[in-house]
């Protein structure tokens, strides 16, 4: 069935398609663009792509700019090795090579925004990804995939974001931009019945902005930075065949396990900039988010439940450029809280009162500083020295628990060097040690080498090892917290979970295009799992004692944090981005991903049950510099349905479609109208086929859709942006 959409979007792509005259000049642009591309993600400073010890892709400002973006999950959704997936509030997940968002770091000019994984519960754990800068303050994302913990440290196991935004100038800039999303598939204007096949959508609006001024020429500058979005509900039904039951409050709840509520998010930044000589750079950056985002039926309770997330960030920045070296060293913190709201909130509803007394609090203290240095040795070589040294201390309170502030202090030192024998051959080795008050230490290697058979073709082999600490809560003994059904104990004796990556890639980079090809295999070994005890079909009775000599809560399935799993992912990822030629430009990517449990109850399983073949598409013509337009798609396949899962969609998606869900091709066709230099407006038809993902079929007393993920039907963007 997925031959019909992808041959469907070939065609309607040929519709519009007529050769005119190309903008050389834009051409040339894109030329250069792709030729010289550099990241920094990789090492901490500046290199290219192809110099890189680590498998990285770049998502320019264009792209941010010209589609709907809501999260950073639709910024990435189309990298190579990348999986952003709905959770039941509708933000997205971001897993990378088979390991969720817990291993993926996060940073915004390199600087953390992760919180502590046992600040999440009950599949709330995607907000974190609707928590990024306004797009047109984000000059470009940098995708690491792969471990990255010698330069990162824990959290980056599976990969590395890192959004870049843009830098304070030496003149007036702002930037503005409208936007709207308008689902076809509305309550609004389709019929009750309509609403049970397809769903209901809520409608989107949006502002955000970006402005810079100078102060004092060449020495201070001050930006400011805003957003504000707000969507509405999106209602999926279960089907009338099953009986509802009232649930604690008396209220009958129709809607399924993934219909979000409607969400609100604000964001407020600004930075101020002092280059007191042209070796130093300072800079203060504060930022406050908040989002309103929930679930209309979570939990075993069948309530609507939502919570209120809030982020203060706060960061004093040094860059200095010296003839010894270049140096980052920056004072970061950050003070995260999710406050849920209470559990009588009106079934449907957007918001309810404030629990206060139930409230989760994350504070991160951090001190990090980078040194470079570049050491000629004429003909025989150039050495490039990288090193830093980290320090972090974490708090993190349930005031619904009775423990109180749980602390952590976590230090590192690294060091790694990059020796560029000639013109041909070039090896990187580093090392990071990792300490924890609570946890013992940990060493991290990765070596990688580079050899350049021309200078267009670069063959890349690497070893890294990743490791995540264990969060301050799984190390926690003794009872953590609860949830409706379940109530969680610590476990002091965890080990870290490791992992050992190995990769071969090749890059062609030529006048037709830029071509990667990367065969990854990762070991992942110690990881956590949580095991469960009590009543839920484990055959223990409550009031057992668990390993770590509490005794199960009568009346609850007892869940605690242990080291059990071992695993593996492979794959394959191939990308193309053509130069444009007489305006017409392509890109294309796919991956292959292979996993497989190797331990515990679920040996020989998937892991995350993310899809075997992915394929991404974009076609795009630009005629000359007032108009351009792109036909996108976006394609999964075979992705694996849980087998052992007795909870969620899962037991009526294994009798009604089997060991995979349906696959699936998205078409988005996209416009961009350069009415001045300054003034774009974009129109975007997401979901062009209107494949409906929202039709749910009983089984039983059960359900499930036959996709496995819940994405909008055919929808309507518009942006109208104004920059100078």
């Amino acid at each position: 069935m997925y031959y019909r959409y992808v041959t469907s979007a070939f065609l309607a792509s040929i519709v519009f398609i007529n050769f005119g005259l190309a903008n050389e000049e834009g051409d040339q642009e894109m030329h250069d663009r792709v030729q010289l591309r550099s990241v920094t993600t990789a090492t901490g400073f500046k290199q290219k792509i192809k110099d890189a010890p680590a498998s990285i892709s770049v998502v320019p400002k264009e792209e941010i700019l010209t589609r709907p973006i809501r999260d950073l999950g639709d910024a990435v959704q189309n990298v190579p090795g990348v999986d952003a997936s709905a959770t039941k509030t509708g933000d997205t997940s971001i897993s990378m090579r088979g390991l969720g968002s817990d291993y993926v770091l996060i940073l915004i000019d390199g600087k953390r925004q992760n919180v502590n994984s046992g600040f999440h519960s009950n599949g709330f754990q995607g907000f974190m990804s609707a928590m990024i800068p306004p797009a047109s303050m984000i000059e470009r994302i940098e995708v690491l995939r792969g471990p990255a913990s010698v330069v990162w440290g824990s959290d980056a196991m599976g990969g590395v974001i890192n959004i870049i935004t843009k830098k304070n100038p030496n003149k007036l800039t702002a930037n503005i931009m409208l936007e709207t999303r308008i689902q076809e598939h509305n309550t609004n204007w389709q019929s009750n019945a309509q609403d049970r096949k397809y769903g209901s959508f809520g409608n989107m609006w949006g502002i955000n902005g970006y402005l810079a001024t100078p102060i004092v020429k060449d020495k201070l500058s001050l930006s400011v930075r805003g957003k504000y979005q707000d969507s509405g509900a999106n209602l999926f039904f279960i089907p009338s065949s099953i009986t509802l039951t009232p649930n604690g409050n008396g209220v009958i709840n129709p809607y399924t396990t993934h219909s979000p509520t409607g969400y609100s998010t604000w964001t407020l930044g600004s930075r101020l900039n002092y280059s007191p000589s042209a070796k130093n750079n300072f800079y203060l950056d504060g930022e406050f988010i908040n989002r309103v985002s929930g679930s209309l039926n979570t939990s075993g309770n069948r309530i609507t439940s939502i919570s209120t997330n809030t982020k203060t960030n706060v960061i004093v920045n040094h860059d200095g450029d010296y003839d010894w070296g270049k140096t980052t060293t920056y004072l970061q913190y950050m003070n995260t809280r999710r406050i849920p709201h209470a559990s009588d909130v009106v079934v449907g509803a957007d918001s309810g009162i404030l629990n206060w007394s139930s409230m989760r609090e994350n504070q991160n203290y951090v001190f990090d500083s980078k040194f470079h240095k570049k050491i000629s040795f004429d003909t025989a070589g150039l050495l490039a020295i990288n090193g830093g040294v980290y320090y972090m201390y974490e708090t993190y309170k349930n005031y619904s628990d009775a423990r109180g502030l749980l602390t952590q202090h976590q230090a590192a030192a690294y060091a790694e060097g990059e020796y560029t024998f000639n013109e041909y051959v070039s090896t990187s080795l580093g090392l990071r040690y990792n300490y924890s008050n609570i946890y013992s230490a940990t060493p991290n290697p990765r070596f990688y080498v580079n050899v350049n058979p021309t200078s267009w073709w670069t063959i890349k082999a690497g070893i890294a090892n990743g490791m995540k600490i264990p969060s301050i809560t799984q190390l926690g003994n003794g009872f953590l917290y609860s949830d409706t059904t379940t109530a969680y104990y610590g476990n002091p004796n965890l080990q870290a979970e490791k992992s050992w990556n190995y990769e071969l890639s090749t890059i062609f980079d030529v006048n037709p295009g830029f071509f990667t090809l990367t065969a990854f295999y990762t070991d992942f070994r110690d990881k956590v799992y949580a095991q469960e005890f009590g009543n839920s079909g484990t055959g223990a009775i409550n009031g057992d004692v668990l390993p770590n000599g509490e005794r199960c809560t009568t009346g609850s399935t007892c869940v605690w944090y242990t080291n059990v799993d071992k695993a593996l992912t492979r794959g394959l990822e191939a990308s193309f981005e053509m130069n444009p030629i007489y305006g017409i430009g392509f890109n294309i990517n796919y991956t292959f991903a292979d996993s497989k449990q190797l331990s515990g109850a679920q040996m020989g399983l998937p892991v995350n049950y993310l899809s075997k073949h992915t394929l991404n598409t974009k076609l795009s013509y630009k005629p000359n510099s007032f108009f351009d337009t792109y036909v996108r798609v976006q394609g999964k396949f075979m992705t694996p349905i849980s087998q052992t899962s007795n909870s969620g969609q899962a037991p009526a998606a294994r009798a009604l479609y089997g060991t995979y869900y349906k696959d699936y091709a998205i078409v988005d066709l996209g416009f961009n109208f350069h009415l001045q230099k300054e003034l774009t407006l974009s129109a975007v038809v997401n979901n062009l086929f209107d494949v409906n993902f929202a039709d749910v079929t009983a089984v039983g007393n059960n359900y499930s859709n036959m996709y496995g993920v819940y994405l909008p039907g055919r929808n309507y963007w518009i942006s109208l942006r104004y920059g100078f």
